[in-house]
């Protein structure tokens, strides 16, 4: 684990980390318990978490492992628990064949592939339990940044559960006014039925469920501009090839 948020300009060594332990650190057993991994081979990795004065945690690579063990980084708290919060939902989903975007949303989705008949249903929804003015989502990234941070207050566990349609949707509908699209359902590629915006090539889908699920699964802040913005421009290459070779 290593990361833009880490407190320590490098890694910390096994002296360094024992140390820290020792003057100050308490061993967080609930975190540490929820990282431990077994794998197939039989071998159990332990890595540790220990909570530190002033809203700090340190993470601990198994001491008796095979990657660095023993050494450590600091994260400050609000990082570390989206982490801990993160291994926990990617456990959950693994262990229910939830591995990819597409099932991900199949498992939560209440209209499925009839999402697309209930977007101003589903629009008004996501106002309302977000509480932000029906007037302010008009489609726009700044739309998605209030959105973003309405979702972060609501709870990402809470937004699966209740806002999962109306996201995808929601987010469909920025990217489809960005690119000129249309909504279609999936029936050629692999994930079942599932919406995404056409542009009218059979390779190329502009996925609101890959950009939803993106930005609400990670370990940083949710961002619907960033992934919004990362889908348009992962599926310009396969656009921009699909008009050349279709004037050909």
């Amino acid at each position: 684990m290593r990361h833009k948020n880490q407190l320590n300009a490098r890694r910390l060594t096994q002296q360094q980390v024992q140390y820290i332990i020792r003057t100050e650190g308490r061993l967080h057993k609930e975190f540490t318990a929820s990282l431990e991994e077994k794998y197939a081979s039989g071998f159990v990795k332990r890595d540790e978490v220990y909570e530190l004065k002033g809203n700090r945690f340190l993470y601990v690579f198994d001491p008796k492992g095979w990657v660095l063990p023993g050494k450590g980084d600091i994260y400050p708290e609000e990082y570390f628990q989206r982490f801990v919060n993160w291994v926990k939902r990617v456990k959950t989903d693994n262990a229910a064949g939830r591995s990819s975007s597409v099932d991900h949303w199949h498992f939560y989705s209440q209209y499925k592939s009839g999402l697309v008949n209930h977007l101003d249903t589903l629009e008004s929804e996501l106002a309302d339990k977000l509480g932000i003015s029906r007037n302010l989502l008009d489609k726009s990234y700044a739309s998605l940044d209030l959105i973003s941070t309405a979702c972060d207050k609501y709870g990402i566990d809470n937004a699966f559960e209740n806002l999962y349609d109306n996201l995808v949707a929601y987010v469909g509908e920025v990217i489809r006014q960005r690119v000129n699209g249309v909504w279609a359902i999936n029936r050629t590629h692999s994930g079942g039925e599932y919406p995404f915006v056409s542009i009218g090539f059979d390779s190329v889908q502009y996925m609101a469920i890959n950009a939803t699920w993106c930005a609400l699964n990670g370990i940083d802040p949710i961002d619907f501009r960033k992934e919004a913005g990362n889908e348009i421009r992962q599926q310009a290459s396969r656009a921009n090839y699909a008009r050349l070779t279709q004037k050909q």
